[in-house]
């Protein structure tokens, strides 16, 4: 039997084990069951556009319990090994909408859209542009008209 203080830890554990296994559980079903959009609308399963809603909300809220699981597991390291640390790059574990805002805020610019102009295969390019929103409007209106 474990001392009392360390009992809680081993719930912790495998709390976070079963987590883990019904997750990969669910990923591999999805993997070997894929399911294909029925574009035919044969079936009464919804239109085409409804049944991609639905797939890309479920992946949405796998992804979603994916780093809340690494956050748990992240967090439980560090209560285990009091004084650990885990080495981190900010590139790996911060959302990607966190690395955006740490981006502009560097810059002080929101990134707002894209432009396209067509011109020939390979003669592309990228250029970043910085506008007041006086600026924007104007351009906005100018590319409309």
């Amino acid at each position: 039997s474990l001392p009392k203080d360390r009992q809680g830890e081993e719930v912790v554990s495998s709390s976070l084990y079963r987590k883990t296994s019904r997750l990969l559980e669910t990923l591999y079903q999805m993997s070997a069951n894929a399911q294909v959009v029925d574009i035919t609308r044969r079936k009464a399963a919804g239109s085409p556009a409804a049944q991609l809603l639905e797939q890309t909300t479920h992946l949405a809220s796998l992804n979603e319990a994916i780093e809340k699981l690494k956050d748990e597991v992240r967090k439980e390291t560090i209560l285990q090994h009091p004084g650990a640390s885990i080495p981190t790059d900010f590139g790996t574990f911060p959302s990607v909408p966190f690395l955006k805002a740490k981006e502009e805020e560097k810059d002080s610019t929101v990134y707002v859209g894209r432009v396209t102009f067509p011109c020939q295969p390979g003669h592309g390019q990228r250029h970043k542009l910085v506008l007041t929103p006086e600026q924007l409007h104007k351009l906005h209106s100018r590319l409309i008209s």
